[in-house]
């Protein structure tokens, strides 16, 4: 998880994945690269890399934002969950920072910057593909190549676009409820584990 400082749900966040069992990595970010409002390609995979490398032991790693993300389920459920031969990213119903006419059978079929999970290596790989992509631009926005590869079609970017792991509140129409304490998508059927606010959005609904 990258924060520059404690601040929003973070602090209920650490707690709600310490009593799951979870270890957790709170990378400090400093002064995250911007442009036009959304971080560098470059900056992300350079981190990414960096601590898909340090937890290289490990047999599966989540990476999310810290300060707006609470969790809800177990450690085993979210293992199960994480593919073992690809990545993959959160979904969401928007398409930032282009309009891009990507088809779905759900409306999460855009990318989230903000949500990752793989093995160390699959991920490591997937990061060497990125960089080696002709439209791979380091100063772009962290999501932008993301969804132009998404819109190709191409094998490196998988999206969790039913929900079964992340769930994206931005843009959301109350499929997400809370079903015994546990958040539910009722247009999919799933049971996310990873709520992301996106910044700004409601995160308990009432």
């Amino acid at each position: 998880m990258g924060a520059s400082e404690v601040r929003g749900y973070m602090a209920e966040y650490l707690g709600q994945l310490q009593d799951a069992g979870i270890e957790t990595n709170i990378d400090k970010l400093g002064d995250f690269p911007n442009k036009n409002g959304g971080g560098t390609l470059g900056f992300q995979i350079k981190k990414e890399r960096e601590l898909a490398q340090r937890f290289s032991d490990y047999e599966k790693i989540v990476f999310t934002d810290a300060w707006d993300v609470l969790f809800y389920g177990t450690k085993a459920d979210v293992i199960c969950k994480i593919p073992d031969d690809y990545v993959l990213l959160g979904a969401e119903r928007n398409c930032y920072p282009d309009a891009l006419p990507i088809a779905g059978d759900t409306p999460w079929r855009f990318t989230n910057g903000g949500l990752m999970a793989g093995s160390p290596k699959n991920i490591l790989a997937w990061l060497d593909g990125l960089e080696r992509h002709p439209l791979y631009r380091p100063d772009d926005i962290n999501q932008r190549l993301y969804n132009l590869l998404l819109l190709q079609g191409s094998e490196l970017v998988s999206i969790d676009s039913r929900t079964e792991l992340f769930y994206c509140l931005i843009l959301d129409n109350a499929e997400l409820q809370f079903e015994r304490g546990l958040p539910v998508n009722t247009l999919c059927g799933t049971h996310p584990n990873f709520i992301h606010a996106n910044g700004k959005s409601e995160m308990r609904k009432p």
